[in-house]
């Protein structure tokens, strides 16, 4: 399955450059397939404080600098921020599963994470967010044949079971019904959308299946999901994905999603373009913060 292109795998990356002039957010998806196969899509996002033509222009600068006085430092990351770490990350979530979704032909889809991660079940604070990823995650859930594999879990319960487990077994826990539940009762949501998310919770919930596996003799316990109809074929393309680098225990493909996406994408060719852009208009180190100018 996985060198007869059946199994495509997308992951994405996400980098900022944050000046007083401007903030500019690029956020890069890759899917790939074993194949040799890549599609690679980026989208920059682009913040300025200031817009002449208002009819007050000294009320509009007073009005610019008590929104920045609130900002943290250019070039420090700040969640209350807009466009904060939260909110990249729900774009970049939403992108990489609407690619495997509407852009993979392969009959199975890999991906990096929760399939029903915590920036898209509260859409990151933004509703339109919430409802676009609502019907992507619907038919993802419907389509059936997906895996999703995360770097890092807090359920030390199922690590321990999977820590139990011999090479090549893997146990299949519980639903991911409870957790999304608690995410939806502490999120905080406008109008009918606390109802909306209710209603997705109790649809797609229940065919949710969380589990984990062990790849190798020396492999850390990899927790999974997939859907509980197709949960043991999932279990078996995951951990046969995992044995091509059995000391990892954890997908190559996911790891050749990310590099690929990094070389793409990543800060080194993103800052490159953008210092570019700032000699092209005469001001190559104007707007730079210090350690962007640092010799050494």
């Amino acid at each position: 399955m996985l060198f007869s292109g059946q199994l495509e795998t997308c992951d994405g990356t996400t980098v900022t450059h944050d000046t007083l002039l401007v903030t500019v957010t690029q956020i890069g998806i890759c899917l790939i397939s074993y194949q040799g196969h890549e599609l690679a899509l980026s989208q920059r996002l682009f913040r300025r404080d200031l817009r002449v033509g208002a009819s007050d222009p000294t009320e509009e600068v007073r009005a610019l600098l008590e929104r920045r006085q609130s900002r943290t430092a250019t070039g420090v990351t700040d969640r209350h921020d807009t466009l904060s770490e939260l909110g990249r990350r729900g774009i970049m979530s939403y992108a990489e599963r609407a690619t495997l979704l509407r852009r993979s032909n392969a009959a199975w889809r890999m991906g990096h994470g929760n399939p029903i991660p915590y920036e898209l079940l509260t859409g990151s604070g933004s509703m339109e967010l919430l409802a676009a990823a609502i019907d992507v995650l619907e038919e993802l859930v419907d389509y059936q044949q997906f895996v999703f594999v995360p770097s890092a879990i807090k359920d030390r319960v199922l690590l321990t079971l999977g820590a139990a487990l011999w090479p090549l077994q893997y146990a299949v826990v519980y639903t991911g019904e409870t957790a999304m539940r608690r995410v939806v009762a502490a999120g905080h949501y406008s109008g009918d959308w606390h109802r909306r998310a209710e209603r997705f919770v109790d649809r797609v919930g229940p065919k949710i299946a969380i589990g984990v596996y062990r790849a190798g003799p020396h492999s850390p316990a990899t927790p999974f999901f997939a859907h509980v109809d197709r949960v043991h074929e999932a279990a078996h393309v995951a951990m046969a994905d995992s044995l091509l680098q059995e000391h990892r225990g954890f997908p190559l493909s996911i790891d050749l999603a990310d590099a690929a996406c990094r070389a793409v994408f990543g800060g080194g060719a993103f800052e490159d373009a953008v210092t570019s852009a700032y000699q092209t208009h005469g001001e190559p180190v104007r707007y730079l913060t210090e350690r962007q100018t640092r010799p050494f």
